[in-house]
């Protein structure tokens, strides 16, 4: 019978004590009905705790904003997550049991509709928009701006708000109510349905989207990252969608409950300290070398002017990967000419250029069409880095194989890099 219907029947009533209430769920559920004690404080705690690790890697990225590998985050959307995040889990707090449900905690809809599933809802499309951003640029070489780029995340944030507002305004019995005489909130089952479906059509596309991105080019390539992103969220959606069909009363099981919100916890910070941890740690541990080595990496797959001249490395103003407003294949093509215009070669057969193949996954080889002409007068030992090895820039055949080498050893400094990133330019 309806949990409504027996109120309505009288039931339920006023209760002299924190007991007294649990004797009547108990009657009422036909099963044992776990109190409000100080493991939930202690659930709340650790949660806190979690964040807590976090918010200290996300304040560190911020005093590092302009540590280059740090930028490349684009540490805002990043940022969004993991406010997105906080209130997930502050929605999480009522809704899985581990307060009682009175004065400001009773208010159902505000932490189910507002909160908790709200910002579950957020936190998706946030990671969306990150990936979306990094497909722009990479995969569809699109710029990062007008309704082409924006669309998508708009309409999928309005669509979010559309729902919630849909939700608040149905009726209590047709998604939540708050039954105050046992100070519980009840949902239907439709209601847990359709948010369930839409939580997981938000993974799939997510999904979807981390696959598009796994050949782009290796130093934004982030493609292992995304692995286990995946692996978190759909754990997530199985640990959810389990939860409620196995066990719908679970607010009311100490086991469930505690799994459910540690499990969202350990969801939501893992997915951030898997995008921000490392390039963090390299930026405390080994600031220098990591960059020298993370710009390296950048000149070999050709997108360090690219980088540094939509991103503003040298500029104040906070910049990133999603801000890259000019298409891969326009940069590169305008840059080479301004360098040959510059250098006084008007011969496109002139021998002193070379070609360098690249820039193309290998399932694309037959449309690997894209040449990037460079200097070789610039090619001199006086003017690059020399390394240990002797061996600086080497050309070969003309499937991209073992084109350059580049040795960490061979940059003494940063400015080593961006004095000879003047002269080596788009180097595929």
């Amino acid at each position: 019978m309806p949990l409504v219907d027996l109120v309505a029947r009288g039931v339920a009533g006023k209760f002299n004590s924190e007991q007294e209430r649990i004797d009547a769920l108990e009657k009422l559920f036909q099963r044992k009905v776990d109190p409000v004690d100080r493991i939930d404080t202690m659930v709340i705690a650790l949660g806190s705790a979690m964040f807590g690790i976090t918010f200290i890697f996300m304040a560190v990225a911020w005093i590092k904003y302009s540590y280059r590998p740090i930028r490349a985050k684009n540490l805002p959307l990043t940022t969004a997550m993991f406010f997105s995040g906080v209130l997930w889990f502050l929605g999480d707090i009522p809704m899985n049991g581990h307060v009682i449900l009175k004065d400001g905690w009773a208010i159902c809809k505000l932490w189910n509709i507002w909160v908790r599933v709200l910002f579950c809802f957020v936190y998706t499309a946030v990671l969306f928009s990150r990936c979306y951003a990094l497909d722009r640029v990479f995969n569809q070489n699109r710029p990062t701006r007008g309704w082409g780029y924006y669309g998508p995340s708009i309409l999928l944030f309005a669509f979010i708000i559309a729902y919630s507002i849909v939700t608040q305004a149905m009726p209590d019995k047709l998604t939540l109510d708050y039954i105050s005489d046992y100070e519980l909130c009840t949902t239907t089952k439709g209601y847990v349905i359709v948010t369930l479906i839409l939580l997981w059509m938000n993974w799939v596309v997510i999904v979807v989207m981390m696959y598009r991105l796994r050949n782009i080019q290796s130093t934004f390539n982030e493609f292992k990252e995304f692995l286990f992103i995946c692996f978190f969220g759909i754990a997530a959606m199985v640990k959810t969608t389990a939860v409620h069909f196995v066990e719908p009363k679970y607010p009311y099981v100490r086991g469930y409950r505690v799994a459910e919100t540690l499990g969202d916890a350990v969801i939501i910070n893992g997915i951030i300290l898997l995008i921000m941890a490392y390039p963090v740690v390299m930026s405390i541990m080994r600031s220098k070398e990591y960059e020298r080595e993370w710009l390296l990496h950048l000149r070999t797959d050709g997108l360090q002017d690219m980088y540094e001249a939509n991103m503003n490395l040298r500029a104040d103003r906070p910049e990133h990967y999603s801000r890259m407003d000019t298409s891969i294949f326009n940069h590169i093509c305008k840059g080479t000419a301004g360098d040959r215009a510059n250098n006084g070669h008007d011969n496109g057969d002139d021998d002193r250029y070379f070609d360098m193949r690249g820039f193309v996954h290998d399932s694309d080889a037959s449309n690997a069409e894209m040449i990037v002409k460079m200097d070789a007068g610039y090619l001199n030992s006086s003017d690059l880095p020399h390394s240990p090895r002797g061996n600086i820039i080497s050309g070969g055949n003309n499937d991209g194989s073992n084109m350059r080498h580049f040795d960490a050893q061979s940059v003494d400094s940063m400015d080593t890099i961006d004095n000879s990133v003047a002269k080596t330019r788009r180097i595929l």
